[in-house]
């Protein structure tokens, strides 16, 4: 009777035990991590997951059509030799075709052929130098003188036009169409506002100043029709030039674009990987992973990446010996005579 009343105490004690509330923690807040912005209408994703170490690399619209825009301008350069080409060969035309031209004329012209030689020499100025100051001039030389060749195509087109005795719209109709068509093809121009302006002016100033300076003559109005339409004419061509060189350029500096970030991309994923293999193996033996990896070899993967090593001490036989050493010493009273020499040994002791 009394274990089954000690029985009955302690279950009654454990019922109580059991009653009794239990402390509760207080439930921890979670710091919720912070939202990341969500990339508006006016940015540009220009990367993913990596570029930044996990993070997005997010541009804004006005930085991304600044560099295209000086991509395309840099991409259209190289169509200004053939404007320069093209005023070369109308002021050798101007020199030589007419052959009943007076004197002044012919000094005009040679003038002119010479300030086009002159920017055709200033083109080559710091062209591939190392020099930041020549490089520096160079991109200002390129930025004045597609303005500057055009100016000075205009003048000596209107200088032709007004020096000629007699004349007539048909004369220079050929040179016109061909200077308002190069206007939108060759010259590295934007054209908003600028590209637009300049073509404008130019067939403005080929279509109006012929017909002021000409002779007369009884079809000149049925002339005037005929060179509007084919100017304009011209002038569509170049523009449809213009917008289709624009989307080539366009297509290529976004699949630029897509190549540098997936290369940012790739050397991250390749730094982590390396910060995981070197967290793991030895330096040493990375390297030489590494190596067997990049070699064109099919058997670096049967490779066992082992390596001897001299006067090496294995750490668990030490502990293990030590430990009956120390056993063999709290067991065995120190008086005793049963305590051989081949036990008392240091842990630096040869075994």
């Amino acid at each position: 009777m009394p274990e089954e009343k000690g029985t009955s105490l302690e279950n009654g004690g454990q019922a109580a035990a059991n009653s009794t509330p239990t402390k509760t923690k207080p439930q921890q807040r979670q710091k919720t991590p912070p939202a990341r912005r969500r990339p508006n209408d006016s940015d540009v994703v220009a990367g993913g997951v990596g570029i930044t170490g996990g993070g997005v690399v997010i541009l804004p619209q006005h930085v991304l059509n600044e560099l295209y825009h000086n991509y395309s301008i840099k991409q259209r350069r190289s169509g200004l030799k053939w404007f320069l080409f093209a005023a070369v060969l109308f002021n050798i035309w101007t020199i030589v075709i007419p052959w009943d031209q007076a004197m002044a004329t012919r000094v005009v012209n040679c003038c002119m052929l010479l300030a086009y030689l002159a920017l055709t020499a200033l083109l080559h100025i710091g062209r591939g130098s190392e020099k930041p100051t020549l490089k520096r001039l160079h991109e200002i030389l390129l930025t004045i003188i597609p303005r500057a060749l055009w100016l000075l195509s205009i003048l000596h087109f209107v200088a032709y036009v007004i020096l000629q005795p007699s004349f007539s719209p048909r004369d220079v109709l050929g040179w016109a169409i061909l200077l308002n068509f190069l206007v939108y093809v060759t010259l590295p121009l934007p054209l908003i506002f600028l590209g637009l302006s300049i073509g404008c002016c130019s067939y403005l100033i080929c279509l109006s100043l012929p017909v002021a300076y000409s002779r007369q003559d009884p079809m000149l109005s049925n002339q005037v029709a005929a060179n509007a339409v084919l100017i304009a004419t011209a002038a569509l061509i170049g523009l449809l030039y213009y917008f289709m060189g624009e989307a080539k350029q366009k297509r290529a500096f976004l699949e630029a674009k897509k190549s540098l970030e997936v290369k940012m991309v790739i050397e991250e994923q390749s730094a982590e990987q390396e910060r995981l293999l070197l967290s793991v193996l030895p330096k040493h033996v990375a390297i030489k992973m590494r190596e067997d990896l990049g070699s064109s070899s099919s058997e670096a993967f049967k490779k066992i990446y082992m390596s001897r090593h001299e006067n090496v001490r294995n750490i668990n036989n030490c502990a293990s010996r030590f430990l009956a050493i120390a056993i063999i010493a709290l067991v065995v009273p120190p008086t005793s005579d049963r305590i051989t020499p081949s036990c008392a040994c240091t842990w630096d002791s040869p075994w």
